[in-house]
């Protein structure tokens, strides 16, 4: 007989979304980027490749700043991600389950999601159109903050939207969730005082669990459902009918 695991359920005020590889799996346009990134810059010594991984979930700006500082401009960054989905974008697809979750979660009759993402606005917004998702009013971008991920602020810049601040003394009361699939992302909503669901989209299982930052493990968005909005706890509950790792104190605040 084959064990099946029970569906779990989780309360919250208020649902944070990354984007690349939470929503959209839009590595391979990214690694792409990179790739060709140095094509007219001769001078650079490049691995696109080492690059793509080690700066996963950064903004673009503070990747050029590492990696290619003379060319470490705002407008210059904004420039290369607003080309990403024109020229790349055949190769990215939504990360399962993803454009049906929000399309629920935008259902709902108040806003409950936010999206926080290290890219910029001008191709955030282009990867949202080409799967066909409305955006949340929430959108928060690399142009929106001045400390990009792992730094907590464009997580706590979410929660702050969607009107659920931290609330050290009564964390119970300000229940908020990051969806995240990356390491730096995972830290700021960490640090940010959220539960963290953990998607194995970009890194393994086991390289999430390493972590030590997440409070549950999928491995795509398909197991994830709503299961209604109550007005007046203003609370919206997932099922996650599926999952890869689960922390014990999951469900507690």
């Amino acid at each position: 007989m084959v064990a099946t695991k029970q569906p779990i359920s989780l309360k919250v005020n208020a649902c944070l979304f990354d984007v690349d590889g939470t929503i959209i799996i839009s590595q391979p346009a990214i690694q792409a980027f990179w790739k060709h990134f140095a094509d007219d810059k001769p001078e650079l010594e490049w691995d696109g490749e080492h690059i793509m991984h080690v700066t996963h979930g950064w903004r673009t700006y503070d990747a050029i700043k590492k990696f290619a500082p003379a060319y470490a401009t705002v407008e210059y960054a904004d420039e290369c991600e607003r080309n990403i989905p024109e020229k790349y974008g055949e190769y990215s697809v939504q990360v399962p389950g993803s454009v049906a979750l929000c399309q629920s979660l935008n259902k709902l009759p108040k806003e409950k999601w936010s999206v926080a993402t290290s890219g910029t606005r001008d191709m955030a917004q282009k990867w949202f159109k080409i799967i066909n998702i409305e955006r949340p009013s929430s959108f928060i971008t690399a142009n929106d903050v001045d400390h990009g991920k792992p730094h907590p602020e464009p997580y706590l810049k979410g929660r702050n939207n969607l009107g659920y601040p931290i609330n050290v003394e009564h964390p119970e009361l300000s229940k908020a969730v990051v969806f995240e699939d990356a390491p730096a992302g995972i830290t700021a909503g960490k640090d940010a005082g959220c539960k963290i669901i953990g998607i194995a989209t970009t890194f393994s299982v086991e390289d999430l669990k390493k972590l030590n930052k997440c409070d549950i493990i999928v491995k795509d968005l398909t197991s994830v459902k709503l299961g209604g909005y109550n007005s007046e706890t203003d609370e919206v509950e997932l099922i996650f009918e599926d999952y890869e790792w689960v922390s014990p104190d999951f469900q507690k605040w």
